[in-house]
């Protein structure tokens, strides 16, 4: 359904006769003769093309403005509309006064999920092709996240499917709530859900599909007087740094969430090259972190260990929450100010108390282009076995 329907079709649902008329002609004027052609098919499931459409429909308008002054009483559009075309001998048997509600329950069951209320695969397949027309037409960002029920089949084996069933609606529910507006959400088959994220960086779709795995894993969820412990995986891959086209971004999402999976399960992963695109080189040095937003914040010591035009990677004696912006000064020499990198954490792994490896990504948005020179240099200048 294009977007030219769907407005006109919430217009139906909202506004009496008289606002509607008044809508109509507003919206055709924004958006051109395809809203005349899109109002008719919804009310009379009449097939013509815009001007002829524009046509008719102005024709109905003063027909129905006739009707109610020789009856002296208001007469519907809907009366209107079947007295008028009733009377056309071409169209006398060809077309019929639909309800609204029956239509659009119609259209939902074309583009959405009967049991999650989600949209289906279908929809999002054509959401994803053109958002990423948008995202390449306006040079933005696209992200995508491929989200899987860990363990699902189990659940379904051992309750039954109405259970699993039960837990496929519970988990859509807390998608929806959890989502922006902006995100489109998909039940893309079994326990497969796809969300897409569109104006958003691989590493905020990783916040944010961060905060929704946590948010189901907290969840309570009781089958039989059991209560289970619900997890999901999913893997993230972005428009353009990772793929250019609809397909390869989904293939890349799928493949970063069987690398979650292979990770042990309840996490979500971020889409990564085997091959690594940039240079990166042991760098074993004290360092400073510090996080940002906050105007009284303790300054932790760390170690680093890789550093890349990207990111770096360092150990901390405490946990950094995925999604914390940091900033890491690293000295370069007595006669260098240290370098002050500024990003996001994306990756935690626990190996102690007090031992914990900490990825950042850079946002180079929010660094000097001094900074970003000052990296390139580094990374030629040192070896891959630097100490």
């Amino acid at each position: 359904m294009s977007s030219v329907t769907e407005s006109i079709l919430e217009l139906c649902k909202q506004l009496d006769d008289d606002q509607l008329i008044d809508r109509v002609a507003d919206f055709a004027a924004r958006n051109g003769t395809d809203t005349y052609q899109a109002i008719l098919k919804i009310l009379s499931d009449v097939d013509m093309d815009p001007e002829q459409a524009r046509s008719d429909w102005d024709e109905i308008v003063r027909h129905r403005q006739d009707m109610t002054g020789r009856l002296n009483r208001k007469i519907s559009l809907i009366t209107a509309m079947t007295d008028y075309y009733g009377a056309k001998p071409a169209f006398k048997n060809n077309f019929k006064m639909v309800d609204i509600k029956s239509y659009e329950k119609t259209v939902r069951l074309s583009s959405h999920d009967v049991l999650t209320g989600l949209y289906n695969k279908g929809y999002l397949l054509g959401a994803l092709d053109q958002h990423l027309s948008l995202a390449q037409r306006n040079t933005t960002d696209l992200s995508l996240l491929f989200l899987d029920i860990d363990g699902f089949k189990e659940i379904n084996d051992t309750y039954g499917h109405y259970s699993g069933d039960l837990l496929l609606k519970r988990v859509a529910g807390i998608i929806k709530k959890e989502l922006r507006v902006s995100d489109i959400a998909s039940r893309f088959g079994g326990d497969e859900f796809v969300i897409l994220m569109p104006n958003t960086f691989k590493a905020n779709a990783l916040i944010l599909s961060e905060r929704l795995r946590l948010a189901i894993n907290s969840e309570p969820f009781e089958l039989e007087g059991t209560e289970l412990q619900i997890t999901v995986s999913g893997g993230v891959a972005g428009f353009p740094v990772d793929a250019g086209k609809a397909d390869h971004l989904l293939n890349l999402a799928d493949s970063a969430l069987y690398r979650a999976k292979g990770a042990g399960k309840n996490t979500i992963s971020l889409f990564k090259e085997d091959k690594r695109r940039f240079l990166r080189v042991k760098f074993n040095r004290n360092i400073q972190i510090k996080q940002l937003g906050f105007a009284d914040t303790r300054i932790l010591s760390g170690r680093s260990k890789d550093i890349a035009i990207g990111g770096i990677l360092f150990k901390n004696p405490e946990p950094l929450p995925i999604g914390t912006r940091i900033q890491v000064s690293i000295p370069i020499s007595e006669n260098h100010e240290p370098l002050l990198l500024i990003g996001t954490v994306v990756r935690i792994e626990t190996f102690g108390e007090n031992d914990y490896d900490i990825g950042m990504i850079l946002s180079f948005k929010e660094m000097e282009k001094t900074a970003q020179d000052q990296i390139s240099q580094f990374l030629s200048q040192h070896s891959l076995n630097d100490s």
